[in-house]
């Protein structure tokens, strides 16, 4: 499994919502919720996070991950290679950072859709353009397409080199939060998890 985590800075699309150290702490306990969901599943001593923030990578380590240190911030496709080299597993697992609602049950799914017969499992976000779960070969030669529409991006390279593919719309995985409409939305979602928490005291 690979964590890509940008260093301080991040969620910029939230600056007119949220001030620079809010946004620096928003997305700490979101990653610590997506943490708390990898070890709840069992997975985080197979978990790679990547980031050039060394107190990324210290609360990466203190939940039973491994941390992968970039030099810098050279985009999310990079990350995502550096981490699955640094695994050398054969079957690479990419989630993003920031999937407030994310359960071990929607882990699960993705991994049990591939072990039913898919030989990459996406995850779209809720507007079908983001990718908020990959699975993939890593000897597939699959193009990693983090940008805009990457969901459909990621479907074409799989499509491309003859990849059966499956697709799973769990909630919990669709759920990014990256305008204020999302973070609103996480406030007055009901849940008890560190990210929504914090939503709903800055919304107030």
């Amino acid at each position: 499994m690979v964590i890509p985590v940008k260093s301080s800075g991040g969620k910029s699309r939230l600056s007119g919502f949220l001030s620079q150290p809010q946004r620096d702490e928003f997305s700490r306990v979101l990653l610590e919720d997506v943490l708390d969901t990898v070890v709840e599943a069992g997975l985080a001593e197979s978990c790679f996070v990547v980031s050039s923030d060394r107190g990324v990578l210290e609360l990466a380590e203190s939940r039973g991950a491994l941390g992968v240190l970039e030099e810098g911030d050279s985009g999310v496709n990079a990350a995502v290679e550096a981490g699955a080299r640094a695994s050398g597993a054969d079957t690479v697992l990419v989630l993003p950072s920031d999937l407030p609602l994310l359960t071990s049950a929607d882990v699960g799914a993705i991994i049990g859709l591939w072990g039913g017969g898919a030989e990459v499992v996406i995850a779209p976000s809720v507007a079908f353009d983001g990718t908020n779960a990959l699975l993939y070969p890593a000897a597939a030669g699959l193009c990693l397409s983090y940008d805009r529409n990457s969901f459909w991006n990621h479907l074409a390279s799989a499509a491309s080199s003859g990849l059966s593919v499956g697709v799973s719309t769990r909630p919990g995985i669709m759920l990014d939060i990256d305008s204020p409409d999302d973070f609103r939305g996480l406030a007055s979602s009901g849940s008890d998890r560190r990210a929504a928490r914090f939503s709903r005291r800055a919304v107030g």
